[in-house]
């Protein structure tokens, strides 16, 4: 056999021993009762009942499958947007066979990155600090001190508050949402890819 030939791989039963899931069972109820932590491994969201596995506890599962995760990314960019595609590839490290793989997207677009509520302009000191005034304090309209605001206070029906737009507005700083952009999708993929 000369040093180009190609290696011949027998062929095996791609079942596993019973012996051997119940090892792998017995060793995932382990790292459950062993390592790993309520809040920190895996915990229940608020709004759910059931418990969640977190990014944390899903880095412990692919330890001890002896998982190496492997990461794809496309960015693209489109009149100042910025779209991100992650993939995580999940890698037998032993054999080098590809178990799993996940995407997630995340996009300036989106409304929480592409749109910010707009501000009123306090006509005293031009701050963008106008704040609802709470009923219990009288109601109306207040440049709020803690906003760097002048303190001043307008009524409800103030023309020079209330003809100001409270609508949502374009994103003005959409840059800053870049790099939340390229880690959203990063959380989420080495989650998803072992379901």
């Amino acid at each position: 056999m000369n040093e180009k030939a190609l290696a011949t791989i027998p062929q095996t039963d791609h079942l596993l021993a019973i012996k051997d899931v119940k090892r792998q069972v017995t060793a995932m109820h382990e790292l459950f009762r062993d390592v790993m932590q309520e809040d920190v491994h895996y915990g229940v969201i608020e709004g759910t009942k059931k418990p969640t596995l977190y990014k944390a506890g899903a880095e412990k599962i692919g330890l001890l499958l002896r998982l190496a995760p492997t990461f794809e990314r496309t960015m693209t960019e489109d009149g100042g947007h910025l779209t991100v595609l992650s993939e995580c590839i999940l890698i037998h490290a032993p054999s080098g066979m590809e178990v799993a793989r996940a995407g997630a997207i995340c996009s300036t677009k989106e409304t929480k990155y592409a749109y910010r509520q707009a501000t009123r302009k306090c006509p005293h000191c031009g701050k963008e600090a106008i704040i609802k005034g709470k009923k219990e304090f009288g109601g109306g309209w207040l440049c709020f001190k803690k906003k760097d605001g002048c303190g001043a206070k307008f009524a409800d029906d103030a023309p020079e508050i209330k003809n100001q737009s409270g609508e949502r507005e374009d994103n003005p700083n959409l840059a800053d949402a870049y790099n939340t952009a390229c880690d959203v999708p990063s959380e989420a993929r080495i989650i998803k890819s072992p379901n």
